[in-house]
């Protein structure tokens, strides 16, 4: 049309002017830097431009993110942002993209009803990668609401152990194997947090975060402290954890940081992120991992025979003599004896000599079980070895229900494995 360069056109007797003020969109786009920060004479331009990140999505950095740098050199000879994140997409749970018109979105205000925001902000970034799109998935916010109950309830816990008024949290010592064991846990957390969040890696580093609040400090340390009580140190690792946990899960650490009763005036959102600065010793924690190591396989054997308390034989570890209440308390034992001559279930996971003392009817019991197990396993092993094998099931299945069957084989894989331990642990 040749009368698109003008500025007034006359047509069926109407007369039209160009709008001044319209920009192409993505030029308009281009323009973002400056027009929040108030170019050119604004105190915000000039303390914040140039930005630090730029966060987007993929299919527009070309028609956005290139067009800002392309103005911000234009006009200041500085690229308007130091670095861009990509961010994948939340699809629907199919995997498909959300539209309205389909009725496939989340409206995300029911979840934060039923849920929590920060359910919902944990539940987005778990098991996620930078530029990758992927379907929301609604047993993550579940497991994450589940973290969120777990964080409450172990502040609660130490809250009541401690009390209001505690003034010797300020001074916290390292004493029992358990503390050192914790205490290096929580320095590399603290580490690889911070890392991975100034890497951008929000996955990685809510995942470091969860197994040291869940795995490490609730399901072992709290139960150790119970045997050797360390206060100070308790609130420490409480302390360090909530400031661990806010940027994930702002509004419970903050609720629990406020309602602790431990002089902390200010406010969690603006204390410094933490320093471990007490040393844990090595060793130490080396020997509370090795002593886990007896608990656990304790444990299994005792939930797999159906045993009550039963007594735990060795012929003279150290680790065993130099931990007895604690492998006692925590393996659910009702004691432990030195002897020269084995006889029971045989610890396999361990490098010295151990044993559950068990009777001979419940013994066989239990090799009678899990020599059907064992044969369960074997025959499903090779059946989808079989399936697997065959390459016209490859090429043709679906690809879902492939990898399906390739974790299958390995899961039982795995439980043949601990299934031949057990069995190996009988003593000859």
């Amino acid at each position: 049309n040749t009368d698109v360069d003008k500025e007034l056109i006359e047509v069926n007797g109407n007369t039209y002017r160009r709008d001044p003020d319209v920009f192409d969109t993505w030029f308009s786009s281009s323009s973002w830097p400056f027009a929040t920060l108030g170019y050119p004479d604004n105190d915000d331009f000039k303390q914040f431009y140039p930005l630090s990140l730029m966060e987007t999505g993929g299919e527009i950095l070309y028609p956005w993110v290139s067009r800002m740098i392309m103005l911000g050199l234009y006009l200041t000879n500085e690229v308007p942002f130091k670095e861009v994140y990509l961010n994948g997409y939340v699809m629907a749970e199919d995997g498909s993209k959300m539209s309205k018109s389909v009725g496939n979105t989340v409206d995300p205000f029911p979840v934060i009803d039923q849920y929590g925001s920060d359910a919902l902000r944990m539940g987005i970034i778990s098991g996620r990668a930078p530029a990758v799109n992927r379907g929301y998935d609604q047993r993550k916010v579940e497991e994450a609401r589940n973290f969120c109950n777990k964080l409450w309830n172990v502040a609660r816990y130490i809250e009541n152990v401690i009390g209001d008024n505690f003034e010797a949290r300020k001074s916290p010592e390292v004493i029992s194997v358990s503390d050192h064991w914790m205490l290096n846990k929580l320095q590399h957390a603290t580490d690889k947090i911070g890392t991975d969040l100034d890497s951008y890696r929000f996955s990685e580093a809510y995942d470091t975060l969860y197994h040291v609040v869940w795995d490490d400090f609730a399901d072992w340390y709290l139960e150790a402290s119970k045997i050797a009580p360390n206060h100070p140190l308790l609130a420490y690792c409480l302390e360090t954890i909530l400031k661990l946990a806010h940027p994930f899960a702002p509004f419970v650490t903050e609720t629990v940081w406020q309602t602790l009763g431990w002089e902390n005036e200010k406010l969690l959102a603006t204390a410094l992120w933490p320093k471990v600065m007490l040393r844990a010793d090595k060793k130490k924690a080396d020997d509370f991992e090795a002593a886990q190591e007896v608990i656990v396989e304790c444990r299994n054997i005792i939930a797999n025979t159906g045993l009550t308390k039963p007594v735990l034989g060795h012929n003279g570890s150290e680790l065993i003599e130099g931990h007895t209440e604690l492998i006692t308390r925590l393996a659910r034992l009702s004691g432990v004896e030195k002897g020269s001559r084995r006889s029971g279930l045989r610890l396999t996971n361990v490098p010295f000599s151990a044993w559950l003392k068990v009777d001979a009817k419940t013994a066989k019991n239990f090799l009678t079980k899990l020599e059907e197990k064992q044969t369960v396993f074997a025959e499903d092993i090779e059946r989808l070895k079989a399936r697997l094998s065959n390459n016209s099931y490859v090429t043709s299945a679906p690809e879902k229900l492939v990898t399906e069957s390739r974790e299958q084989l390995e899961t039982l894989k795995l439980k043949l494995k601990q299934i031949n331990e057990e069995i190996d642990s009988f003593s000859a």
